[in-house]
Order: structure tokens, then C-alpha cells, then sequence
């Protein structure tokens, strides 16, 4: 059966609507990809035309500039593409999910980088497969799953992840990466730090348990079965209690709603001095108060380890919680989230970003780093809004 070709590339696409926080400029060029022979021809497609490719999976985690982006956006398809041509491969959803192997405590699993993260993460659980349940409901592709190595509530995608199956635009050559090679770390790795803008990625391994492993040590979670009473809870009970965590919290992405990116800020990881310094900073501005508070989180870090400190508390502590300017507010809710009220522009979505950056690094001494990737900003633009100095 001949292979239909691709519909190739569509100038001056509008990025708002392909974007959760539905705000930003044109592409100059948009194509979407099924697979690695699609993404090879966008890659030679940027190459014969010096332009830079941003993969754009499904949405979330970016802010897209007013003025666009000046190049390629590539966005893998979730269309099912064709079976593994691999023998002994059992197609497991579709041809988006693949199981590689399976011994009696674990499976090996692949999954293609348009498939959406949380129908991967219920089919998953569907199966009893353990590893990625406290990943519930967090919105995006599998492929930008990698990119973030998202996290949450005990869990994270370097947990489970054995490699990835890459795309190097400069060369159109498909091959395998392993984990170590992807340089993980707390909400990044190499896609989004020193080897941003080099690769499509194709497909993510995972490695699941079979075995129950329960992770219910985050408060959050531990605190909603204590409220039910609910001792073991269940596989396909935890996934409820995180997506209701969530929706509690985090304003998922809808249509009816303005839009968001998801978290705009990362936590900050501070060293035992850096949290000390934290301490008496805020003995200084806030009193004693927040003694305790700075103690529990203190608490949770062993040892010397660093201390992660909830962005959200010290926006809240400044003061900042439902600040808004012109259509983009500080999520009176969660912190964590700037909304965009219906009309945001990219320009008030970061200058709120700079005022809460400027609030809190005045008030607390810490420098918030934002988690969203800005698409179409040069560095001087991201001095002009963010900078706290």
C-alpha cells in the first residue's frame, strides 16, 4: 500500500490556537509529522532554507512570543502511524504504544512521541503496570514528557525511562539514545539546556514494574486517602486521587477556560547555606512566623541534601497571589500558574513574570528560573522583562 505523502508546510500559522495558553504569533512555517520519515523531510525542508525547527508538541510548557517564530514548527502528529515492523513487538494501543518485553516483575514499553502523556499514563494503569501513576493529568505529549522530565508528587520520568529514539535535524539520522545520555535532571534535560533545538524525539522507553509500588508519601496524596479513610488504596484509586489533586490546584487547559502553560515557575533547590540565608531573610521581613513552615520543608531533605522550596509558598508570602497585568493573572489558587484571562499577550504574561521574579527576589533573596520554554525571544528580550537586578 503506497504511504500518502505528508501535506507539507503551512506559512504564517497562527500558534495561538496550538498552544494551551493560547497566546502568540505566527510560525512561518508549520508541518506536522507521523513519523521518522516525515520528520526527516521537515529537517531537510529547514535546512535548504537556513531556518531554525522548534518541535511543538502539544501545547503546554511554552509561551509563544507575540511576533511568532521566525522558523520551522514541527508538531509530531498523535495519528497511530504504522506498526512496528519488529519481530515478536506486541502493538499495545493503536501503533502508539509498543510492548518490547516483559519478564515476570516488569515491562518494557514504547511509546511514540505525539502520544498524549496522560492516555499513555491511563492505559498504563489500565494494566497495572506501576511507575508513572503519580504522573496523572499532566497535559502534553510523550515526547515533551522527556523534555521536561516531568515530576510530581513523588514521581518522575527518569524514574522509568530507559532511552529515547531521536531525530538530529542537522543530519536527518534517526538513532537510539540511552537515559544516561539525556542528561536529566529537576524539570530538564539536554533537549531543553545544551542540546536545545538539535533533535526531534521520536519515541520514549520505559521500564514499568508489575509489582505494586504505591507512592504516597507526598502530603497532598497521603492527606486525601487519611480523609477517606483509605488505607491501600488502589492503582486506578491513586490515578483519581492525583487527578483530583490537580484539578484542585492546577487549572487544567480547557477550551471554555482563558489558558495556562501549566507551572510558569520551578521550585528552587537551595544548599544548607542557601536555606539558612533564606531563614533569616525572612525572620527580617515576615517575623518568626514562618519558622515552622521553613522547618517541615527543611525536614523533608535528608542530611546535607539541598532543600526544595515551594515556589508558590514564597510567591503567596509576598504577596502576589492573584496579581494580575492586563490580561494575565497570578492564579489566586495556585501561585505556581499565570492565567491567561481571555486576550493575554505574551508581553503581559512576562512582564508579570519580571514583577513576580523582582517581588520575591526583593522580599526572600531567591531567584525564581520559569519552566515554560519562550518561543521566539532573544536573550535581550528575556533580560528586558525578567531580570531582577
Amino acid at each position: 500500500m503506497t504511504r500518502p505523502p505528508t501535506s507539507g508546510p503551512r506559512e504564517n500559522e497562527p500558534l495561538k490556537p496550538h498552544t494551551t495558553f493560547k497566546i502568540g504569533g505566527p510560525a512561518r512555517y508549520f508541518w506536522e509529522a507521523r513519523d521518522a520519515r516525515d520528520a526527516s523531510e521537515v529537517a531537510a525542508f529547514a535546512r535548504r532554507q537556513s531556518l531554525p525547527v522548534f518541535v511543538l508538541g502539544g501545547g503546554s510548557n511554552v509561551l509563544v512570543s507575540d511576533r511568532g517564530f521566525k522558523g520551522v514548527v514541527l508538531h509530531p502528529s498523535d495519528a497511530g502511524g504504522e506498526a512496528s515492523s519488529e519481530p515478536g513487538v506486541e502493538i499495545a494501543a493503536g501503533a502508539n504504544i509498543e510492548i518490547l518485553g516483559e519478564s515476570g516483575d516488569s515491562v518494557r514499553l514504547r511509546i511514540r512521541a505525539g502520544e498524549p502523556w496522560d492516555r499513555a499514563v491511563a492505559y498504563a494503569v489500565s494494566r497495572g503496570w506501576w511507575g508513572i501513576e503519580n504522573l496523572s493529568h499532566i497535559p502534553g505529549q510523550s515526547g515533551a514528557a522527556l523534555v521536561q522530565n516531568i515530576g510530581a508528587y513523588g514521581q518522575q520520568l527518569s524514574d522509568v525511562l530507559e532511552g529515547a529514539e531521536l531525530l538530529e535535524f542537522e543530519t536527518g539520522v534517526a538513532r537510539q539514545a540511552p537515559s544516561s545520555e539525556c542528561g536529566l535532571g529537576y524539570r530538564q534535560s539536554m533537549f531543553n539546556t545544551g542540546r536545545k533545538g538539535d533533535f526531534l524525539i521520536l519515541s520514549i522507553a520505559l521500564k514499568l514494574s508489575k509489582r505494586a509500588q504505591p507512592n504516597l508519601r507526598y502530603r497532598d496524596v497521603s492527606a486525601y486517602f487519611a480523609e477517606r479513610a483509605v488505607a491501600s488504596p488502589s492503582q486506578a484509586e491513586i490515578r483519581q486521587a492525583i487527578i483530583a489533586i490537580r484539578d484542585r490546584k492546577y487549572p487544567y487547559p480547557r477550551e471554555e477556560r482563558g489558558g495556562n502553560a501549566g507551572s510558569f515557575f520551578k521550585n528552587p533547590t537551595l544548599s544548607p547555606a542557601e536555606f539558612r540565608a533564606l531563614k533569616e531573610r525572612l525572620r527580617v521581613r515576615f517575623g518568626v512566623d514562618q519558622d515552622p513552615r521553613l522547618a517541615d520543608l527543611r525536614s523533608r531533605s535528608a542530611g546535607g541534601d539541598p532543600a526544595k522550596v515551594p515556589a508558590a509558598f514564597l510567591i503567596d508570602l509576598c504577596g502576589l497571589k492573584g496579581f494580575a497585568i492586563g490580561g494575565a493573572q497570578v492564579n489566586p489558587s495556585q501561585p505556581l500558574v499565570i492565567l491567561n484571562l481571555g486576550g493575554a499577550t505574551a508581553d503581559d504574561v512576562l512582564r508579570l513574570a519580571g514583577h513576580v521574579r523582582r517581588g520575591v527576589y526583593r522580599e526572600t533573596g531567591v531567584k525564581l528560573e520559569l519552566e515554560p520554554e519562550l518561543v521566539g525571544y532573544t536573550r535581550e528580550d528575556r533580560d528586558h522583562y525578567l531580570a531582577v537586578d
